[in-house]
């Protein structure tokens, strides 16, 4: 979690020293085979001490649901933030946003050791992502990279079964990252 952990530090100091939640250390960090990324860590007042799944909110629980559905291990994931600073404006990323996050993102990446899967949980995961898609693609062309609503952005039926079948589809690409 150490080098995670620096990053976050980076991270608050670029942004005039800001509170980030810090790296879980029930989580795969560095090691993890996946790098699970969501929107941003909440209003700053709100924003948790670590960056995880056991978080107390409705996006964790209903990920951890899905985890638990298709008995994936929380140590095969290292959870990250599209916007790793907290917004007051909870509308999209504005293209300067999206850029630092991706910016962020690549920098999150270039930590990870045995990295496999790359998920994007919602637009802001996208739109991060996408601000810095030729570079990322370039530099880890060996990254699967899956695209999702976020855990919460499943609200019909139709949704929630495209959500099952793109998480039994991670768990299998995590199976096959151990073989």
């Amino acid at each position: 979690m150490a080098p995670i952990n620096e990053l976050i530090g980076t991270l608050s100091q670029a942004k005039h020293g800001v509170r980030l939640p810090l790296a879980a250390p029930w989580h795969g960090g560095i090691n993890a085979p996946v790098l699970s990324v969501l929107n941003d860590p909440g209003e700053q007042a709100l924003v948790p001490g670590y960056l995880c799944l056991r978080n107390p909110d409705r996006a964790s629980d209903r990920q951890r649901h899905l985890m638990t559905a298709f008995d994936i291990d929380p140590a095969d994931f290292c959870p990250w933030n599209g916007y790793p600073w907290p917004r007051e404006n909870k509308k999209d990323l504005t293209p300067d946003e999206a850029l630092d996050g991706g910016q962020a993102l690549l920098e999150m990446m270039s930590l990870m050791t045995n990295l496999h899967l790359l998920l994007l949980l919602g637009r802001k995961a996208r739109d991060a992502a996408d601000a810095v898609l030729p570079e990322l693609t370039a530099t880890y062309p060996q990254v699967q990279v899956i695209r999702s609503l976020h855990p919460l952005g499943a609200k019909s039926t139709v949704h929630r079964e495209e959500q099952k079948l793109v998480w039994a589809n991670i768990a299998q690409l995590i199976r096959q990252s151990r073989s």
